[in-house]
């Protein structure tokens, strides 16, 4: 008996197998994607546990980190950012040559600013002193949200 006689006699359990494959490799990927943006998968690397106990204890705690530090324009920014920065994060991890104070690139600083006024849109609309002109950097003023001005402050709390 050869394979094609195998597959033809079996053509719906394969399928069946192929389609459970496929349901359990997105559930994977999901997972995976879900916990890589986590507090607590961001802080389990020795350069982010400050960041991470700040953030621990700020009034934004209950998100993930990729709610700030990502795009949210669309799908494939978000997956290719996520990629870009996973990756850029690994090699220095891997070379071990990280500063001993993580700092915001101008293009992070930029994202994490759209994501403020993403997420607090409707506070927002009435404040106009912050968006005089073109450059709308919630950091400016913000700066210590929600991680502290250091490691043993845990972040400003709003509540």
């Amino acid at each position: 008996m050869g394979i094609k006689e195998i597959i033809k006699g079996h053509t719906l359990a394969f399928l069946a197998g192929g389609f459970a494959l496929g349901l359990a490799a997105v559930a994977v990927f999901g997972v995976m994607m879900s916990f890589s943006g986590s507090p607590a998968f961001c802080g389990s690397c020795h350069i982010m546990k400050g960041e991470a106990a700040t953030f621990a204890e700020s009034s934004h705690r209950n998100l993930d980190c990729v709610e700030c530090h990502l795009p949210h324009d669309n799908s494939v920014h978000y997956f290719v950012e996520k990629g870009r920065t996973g990756m850029v994060d690994v090699y220095h991890m891997v070379v071990r040559d990280y500063p001993a104070k993580v700092k915001l690139s101008p293009e992070g600083r930029e994202m994490v600013s759209e994501n403020c006024l993403r997420c607090h849109q409707a506070t927002m609309s009435g404040v106009t002193v912050c968006m005089e002109g073109s450059d709308s950097d919630c950091l400016k003023c913000h700066i210590r949200m929600p991680h502290g001005s250091n490691h043993l402050e845990g972040g400003i709390k709003v509540e």
